[in-house]
């Protein structure tokens, strides 16, 4: 038996580097959407930061989507 160290290491490093964009796409939607209500809160309202917030929600959607067509063989 032979393991590619290789191929181990390059699926360690992209599953790190997949998980850091996914995790830091939410963080930012929420941070945005959370910084647009406080503005609204304060009287300032920042319409700019509440789009920014829903289309970071809709970028983790797709990469939600895009991962379960990855998974479900049906879609393929």
């Amino acid at each position: 038996m032979n393991i590619d160290w290789g191929a181990l290491a390059l699926v360690s490093v992209v599953t790190l580097i997949g998980t850091v964009v996914v995790v830091a796409a939410v963080s930012t939607a929420a941070l945005l959407l959370d910084l647009s209500r406080a503005r609204a809160h304060a009287g300032t309202p920042a319409p700019a930061m509440r789009v920014g917030a829903y289309a970071m929600m809709v970028v983790c959607f797709a990469m939600l989507a895009f991962g379960l067509w990855l998974i479900i063989p049906y879609f393929h």
